[in-house]
């Protein structure tokens, strides 16, 4: 299917592609299906694109390549919610805010995004870890800078 992206112009999706928030992300309630698309010449970041919206995308990355010492527990709630049965099938990503520089943009690690890859649900959580920031620096511990 033909899909119109913030970031891309037009491009072609899988409809096995599709990831669905059953209750969107907090502050999108209504956005509920989006695709992961890669950006051109950056394997570290990719974009979270609405289907329903164009103008609706977020830069995500691992925060695992961003932050030493990452380490969450998801609740059995989420593990419910998101029919979790392996670690293997979970995939998680962190939302960038980007600045002028990558030197001075932050990525959210109180809040990941977390998708079971074999039936493509997923879920914003928060976490409960003071840890965690939502605006850590994505030079301050980066393996890349």
């Amino acid at each position: 299917m033909n899909l119109k992206t913030a970031y891309s112009g037009e491009v072609v999706i899988d409809s096995t592609d599709i990831l669905k928030f059953e209750h969107g992300i907090p502050g999108f309630e209504a956005e509920k299906e989006f695709v992961l698309l890669p950006i051109e010449d950056n394997e570290e970041f990719t974009v979270l694109q609405s289907l329903k919206t164009e103008e609706l995308a977020f830069i995500v990355t691992n925060p695992y390549n961003i932050t030493i010492n990452y380490n969450i527990e998801l609740d059995e709630a989420t593990v419910h919610a998101l029919q979790i049965v392996e670690q293997k099938e979970v995939a998680v990503f962190a939302i960038v805010s980007l600045k002028e520089t990558i030197a001075e943009s932050t990525v959210n690690l109180k809040a990941p995004i977390i998708l079971n890859t074999s039936n493509k649900k997923a879920k914003q959580v928060i976490l409960n870890n003071e840890e965690y920031s939502i605006r850590h620096l994505i030079s301050s511990e980066s393996k890349k800078g």
